[in-house]
């Protein structure tokens, strides 16, 4: 699924549901490896539509308080639904795991308050995850469109490369960067930023592709394989 149809059916419910049709719920799953931009999709995401983003992180929600985590949730999907706004729960992981592996039972209290606010939330709802093996049975029908963001292709690793680097490569470069296994855009930032404050001199080609290979050297290649659908 391109891009452009996730926007177009973000879109479409947006207007349904204004119109005061009826509108199938909009939440939308995305996973893959650490880096991949599935935060920058959500923020691509409200740009084009023109809508706000809420963010929620664990710590937004979690309370060690008997009833305030639940509190809390009621709480978030009520500002979003009175803003208008796409409610994104990053590492939705955190607050969704599975319920087969709780040792405590405010940990199920806590993943069946979240699945019910967001059967009756009726606006636009992202999670993000970099786990999803660790998430609820449950979790998966309720989200309408499940995303994964692989690696880069030899092709992204290209045009990541010139955005970030503005520079061109030789066809002896490019073999070596296509080579360079397991990319992320964030991988191209982190080199960027490295090489800008570290670099005594103006770093070259070889210089970014020999940290891009650190990058890649550094991850965890123990989980399973992660890849592109819808």
């Amino acid at each position: 699924m391109s891009l452009d149809r996730v926007v177009a059916a973000v879109r479409k419910f947006l207007k349904t549901k204004a119109k005061g049709e009826d509108s199938p719920r909009m939440n939308i799953l995305l996973s893959g490896p650490s880096g991949a931009g599935k935060t920058a999709f959500v923020q691509y995401l409200g740009r084009e539509l023109g809508v706000p983003v809420t963010t929620v992180s664990a710590s937004d929600v979690l309370s060690p308080l008997v009833g305030k985590t639940e509190q809390n949730l009621a709480r978030i999907f009520r500002e979003a639904r009175a803003a208008g706004s796409i409610l994104f729960f990053d590492e939705v992981d955190s607050l969704l795991a599975s319920r087969a592996n709780a040792q405590h039972s405010w940990e199920c209290i806590q993943v069946n308050e979240l699945l019910q606010q967001m059967e009756k939330f009726g606006g636009v709802l992202v999670g993000a995850t970099n786990y999803e093996p660790n998430l609820d049975t449950a979790v998966a029908r309720r989200f309408t469109f499940k995303l994964k963001l692989d690696y880069l292709t030899n092709e992204g690793k290209e045009i990541f490369f010139g955005r970030f680097f503005k520079t061109a490569l030789s066809e002896e470069e490019r073999a070596r960067l296509h080579a360079i296994a397991n990319l992320t855009p964030g991988d191209f930032r982190t080199v960027r930023e490295e090489l800008f404050y570290l670099s005594e001199k103006k770093a070259t080609n070889a210089d970014r592709l020999d940290a891009l290979a650190a990058e890649s050297a550094a991850k965890d290649k123990s989980g399973p394989p992660v890849g592109f659908a819808a």
